[in-house]
């Protein structure tokens, strides 16, 4: 097998490492992938090669010497509201152009362990969607077909993982931003605990929720990575001072109570493909001994409403400020039609949201008392990007109807991919847990996808 033939799953690559392949052959076979994807809307601009090669050559002699690089080898991507030292910050959006100095406190981490970047993706204007059409022409497309749409708003990230172009990629989450596009590749999103990972170096969408999730092709790589960048940063004030005690190393696997949305609560959209998809993942769930508990969905729901139906809304209007004050023009008219409602909410109204998120989370922790985690189908359906174009407005929306609640609940969450469908698609399961059981479901989703192994090619 030759590097144009790897995938770049971390076993892939360190089989070719441990084969005699270096760490400057393989970013070097990365560039060319995203060279030739240059044109097709996955990301925003591109690390000149020869830098990017030269970077694996200085990584791989000090290896060479001895040092500890446990990332060697691995090529990977940022979302384009992550900053970079040295290359520009747009959030897609040319006027808002920003040229930081100083990289984000995740991709300073990750280069100091070995990996490389080799570019900066696609994104909802703003992290402002769940679609990923919300985004200059040329639209990143789905990984898997692409007459659907990418998934939002980290849409690049996730298609350049499931595309093979990078091993892993770091987007951001608000409200389902590394989780959605994940299901909709066929691929794992992590997002872990608020706090957990620094935010330091991010264009904010809302701060008070907004978080670093990890793109990959396996579950144990996508916590590999966030091993990494985990950890307490004293000059990020959203930072969990405890960051460093939580634990991500999977436990040993065990029968537990896991929370499902009521039969009669769910909808997806008719999608048949994907009802019949979540029954048979939930099913592989009890075939592994855990007992699946039926939960009243409404608060979730309502939770999710005030992530972008609530005054929390008007927070995303302090990082894009000045375009929204200077530049209007150069606003995608949906993400404009989701900022415009920020510009009206008072003081008090915001004061009112954030008291009833705290009362929400008071409710969800009584509301799962007995449960170990809930588990939910991390999209209810994919669209097309025709449809959503059509109706850009509700139909994105649909596509947080599992996600929202979990950023305002201060829960970690996981999509792990599911089933195959008739169509090509594959459904998506999203563990939940409550803020610190990161490891706990690091050890369902491991579980669940070691499960599906044998099923993948079976259509639900």
């Amino acid at each position: 097998m030759t590097l144009a033939d790897l995938d770049f799953s971390f076993a892939s690559i360190r089989r070719a490492m441990a084969a005699g392949a270096k760490a400057p052959a393989i970013i070097a076979e990365a560039c060319r992938r995203a060279q030739a994807a240059a044109g097709e809307g996955v990301f925003t601009l591109l690390v000149d090669p020869a830098a990017a090669i030269a970077r694996a050559e200085e990584l791989q002699a000090r290896a060479d010497a001895g040092a500890v690089l446990p990332l060697l080898g691995l090529p990977f991507s940022v979302k384009d509201s992550i900053h970079v030292a040295g290359l520009p910050t747009t959030s897609n959006c040319p006027a808002m152009r920003l040229e930081p100095k100083d990289s984000a406190h995740a991709v300073t981490l990750l280069e100091q362990a070995g990996a490389v970047l080799i570019g900066k993706n696609t994104l909802d204007q703003f992290a402002t969607g769940l679609n990923g059409t919300r985004s200059p022409d040329p639209l990143c497309r789905n990984a898997i077909d692409p007459a659907y749409i990418p998934g939002g708003s980290s849409s690049g990230s996730a298609v350049a993982v499931a595309r093979d172009i990078v091993a892993f990629s770091l987007g951001t989450d608000t409200g389902g931003s590394g989780r959605v596009p994940a299901a909709c590749n066929g691929i794992v999103g992590l997002k872990p605990t608020i706090g957990l990972v620094s935010s330091r170096g991010l264009v904010y969408n809302n701060r008070s929720f907004d978080c670093i999730p990890v793109f990959c092709k396996f579950a144990d790589d996508a916590y590999e990575i966030l091993e990494n960048i985990a950890g307490f940063d004293v000059l990020d004030p959203m930072s969990r001072t405890d960051a460093g005690a939580i634990e991500l190393r999977p436990r040993a696997p065990q029968p537990l109570t896991i929370a499902i949305p009521r039969a009669d609560q769910l909808t997806f959209f008719g999608d048949t493909e994907a009802a019949r998809a979540y029954e048979a993942d939930l099913a592989v769930l009890q075939s592994l001994g855990h007992r699946l508990k039926p939960v009243d969905f409404t608060l979730f729901e309502t939770a999710g409403r005030l992530v972008f139906q609530s005054a929390m809304v008007a927070e995303r209007l302090i990082d894009c400020a000045d375009v929204v004050r200077d530049h209007p023009e150069a606003i995608h008219p949906a993400v404009w039609s989701a900022l415009q409602p920020g510009l009206s909410y008072t003081a008090r109204d915001a004061f009112q949201a954030l008291y009833e998120i705290k009362q929400a989370q008071r409710q969800a922790s009584l509301l799962l008392a007995g449960c170990d985690a809930m588990v939910v189908p991390t999209v209810p359906t994919i669209f097309t990007i025709a449809q959503m174009l059509a109706d850009p407005m509700a139909l994105n929306s649909a596509m947080g109807t599992y996600t929202y609640f979990v950023n305002p609940l201060d829960m970690c969450a996981v999509a792990i991919p599911g089933r195959t469908r008739s169509d090509g698609l594959r459904s998506s399961l999203c563990f939940v847990g409550r803020a610190g059981d990161d490891a706990l479901l690091r050890t369902l989703a491991r579980g669940f996808e070691q499960a599906m192994v044998p099923a993948l090619a079976v259509a639900s």
